[in-house]
């Protein structure tokens, strides 16, 4: 393992993005998480933060097959996050409207935090952990995730490396994902749907305007049973009960998209 983590140990003057090269050409190698991790502490000391964690968006202590959930936060921490009964953490909710990092400082001007969401940080800020930068990893198809960086308790936060951060969080999110793939015990159970029709794809589009089967069969000049149909099948191939279910399925697979559906 040494060998792995010369590249991220040496050189102690480089820029950081340089570190960030020299991290991803070594986490190629990697063929275990704990390779992994021992990459990230080292990579995550150079760039002067004391924490991190990559994480697919589930509770903690729901079962996480095929989920990635790799973090160096305290223990006790982590023992209280895993007691929680439902996600309140305001800066994962950030993340999924975010499409670059973002320090956590800026929450309140990103979204209103509940009042659990504030229970949530108060009680964070207790086990020093305050102060984060947040690099949001959306890949369509899959759990929302993200990468944080944690400076302990109130130390000096290192602005001069948020740049670097945004680069290694997304590697590190990738290398993570791939161990996974990669690993026998976690492979992927979940068969992928068949995409969906052009036909299909055309009706749901208009269904997530507020068409009515009648108006979409005068616009694509089909009957109203025909456009039913193409949508019953739709909710087949993804095993889903309603249209509403269909709708979040097809934009949260990126079978359909937001720009097309305000268009």
């Amino acid at each position: 393992m040494g060998s792995l983590t010369t590249a991220i140990k040496t050189e102690k003057a480089r820029d950081g993005l340089g570190l960030v090269q020299d991290f991803v050409k070594a986490a190629a190698k990697v063929e275990g998480m704990a390779e992994l991790r021992n990459l990230l502490d080292a990579a995550t000391r150079e760039l002067a933060f004391d924490y991190y964690a990559i994480v697919h968006h589930i509770r903690f202590g729901q079962p996480s097959k095929n989920q990635v959930r790799l973090s160096n936060y305290p223990l006790d921490w982590l023992a209280i996050i895993r007691e929680l009964e439902k996600m309140t953490d305001p800066v994962i909710r950030a993340a999924e409207r975010m499409s670059s990092g973002f320090k956590w400082e800026r929450l309140d001007s990103l979204l209103v935090q509940t009042q659990a969401e504030r229970d949530y940080m108060e009680q964070a800020a207790r086990h020093e952990i305050m102060q984060g930068f947040t690099v949001p990893n959306h890949v369509p198809g899959e759990t929302f995730g993200s990468c944080h960086f944690v400076v302990k308790g109130s130390r000096d936060f290192p602005d001069d490396n948020v740049s670097a951060a945004q680069a290694l969080g997304a590697f590190a999110f990738e290398a993570a994902r791939r161990l996974i793939n990669e690993n026998p015990e976690n492979s992927e159970t979940y068969v992928r749907p068949a995409p969906l029709s052009d036909r299909q794809r055309e009706c749901l589009l208009f269904v997530a305007r507020g068409k009515s089967d009648s108006v979409i069969a005068q616009l694509l000049n089909i009957r109203p049973r025909t456009v039913n149909e193409h949508i019953e099948s739709a909710k087949r191939r993804y095993s889903v009960a309603t249209r509403s279910q269909l709708l979040v399925k097809a934009l949260f697979r990126s079978e359909i998209c937001f720009s097309e559906v305000m268009d």
